[in-house]
């Protein structure tokens, strides 16, 4: 009796450490699940983010793409150490102003990949009379329309207002862009507009292809200044200066503007060494189809 009484003890004892050690074998350990901040539901970081999560379950990682308002709200969801938010993705010129004023977490922060650029298109009605920057810097009264003040793209506008400070009078609106552009046959004042939507040169959106298809009505507003590449206090330029033909469109004349570079970005203290490599491995391995979403 003394010996059974001894092994049904020893069995309670060991029963739970067998439960926990199962549970968190199945819950994985801590640091092994990766949750991605992208960006608007539908927008082409969400995408990129949604394809990444199917090519990481597939590789036997637990994934998870959570939808945003841009650059700034991925960064700051990364760096808060409540949230479990352990990648995203941001502008490069985004996580430059971000880290001007905490500059003790540039340490935190590593990149993962390299996304390729991203270019500022600015858009203005053919009789405008807005023809480059210098047009808006001297404009008395200026609207530019935005879609979200916590996007990435009033991110650069405001990056882009530190290096050009004459362009600090400009008064945003936010909205649909491609609405904006609409209404502006149905303005008679004297306050000069334009829309700004920022994505990869060769991608398609309805303010792109309302410029292109319309060049009569709209135009592309040139950006062509030293001021915006010049090297900040890091000794880098969050900005390159380009010539590209929006949208790829055969026969698109080419627009002077700047580019950043989009990044992909990890907080070093939430995931695992062996997790980190694991993301780093699968990204350049299936980085290319990832970002095309081709099969």
């Amino acid at each position: 009796m003394n010996r059974y009484l001894r092994t049904i003890a020893l069995l309670c004892v060991l029963a739970p450490l067998s439960f926990s050690s199962f549970a968190q074998s199945e819950q994985g350990a801590p640091g092994d699940a990766i949750v991605i901040s992208s960006g608007l539901e539908g927008g082409g970081y969400w995408l990129t983010g949604n394809r990444l999560k199917a090519a990481g379950i597939n590789a036997g990682l637990n994934i998870e793409n959570r939808s945003s308002t841009g650059s700034l709200s991925n960064l700051k969801a990364l760096m808060d150490p409540d949230s479990p938010v352990n990648i995203a993705f941001a502008q490069a010129d985004a996580l430059q102003f971000y880290l001007q004023d905490r500059p003790s977490e540039a340490a935190s922060i590593e990149t993962i990949r390299r996304l390729g650029e991203e270019c500022v298109f600015i858009i203005s009605g053919s009789k405008s009379g807005v023809k480059n920057l210098g047009d808006i810097e001297n404009a008395k009264r200026f609207h530019l329309g935005i879609k979200s003040p916590n996007s990435g793209i009033r991110v650069t506008f405001d990056h882009m207002t530190t290096l050009v400070p004459q362009l600090k009078h400009v008064t945003v609106r936010y909205g649909d862009s491609v609405e904006m552009i609409n209404d502006w046959v149905h303005h008679l004042s004297d306050i000069k507009r334009a829309v700004m939507v920022v994505h990869a040169p060769d991608a398609h959106s309805e303010e792109i292809d309302m410029v292109i298809a319309n060049p009569d009505k709209y135009r592309f507003v040139k950006i062509k200044d030293t001021r915006l590449t010049q090297s900040s206090e890091s000794g880098q330029s969050a900005y390159t200066a380009e010539s590209v033909a929006p949208g790829a469109v055969s026969g698109a004349s080419r627009v002077p503007t700047i580019c950043v570079e989009g990044l992909l970005v990890s907080h070093k203290d939430k995931l695992s060494d062996a997790v980190q490599n694991r993301i780093s491995s699968l990204s350049d391995e299936q980085w290319q189809k990832i970002q095309s979403g081709s099969d």
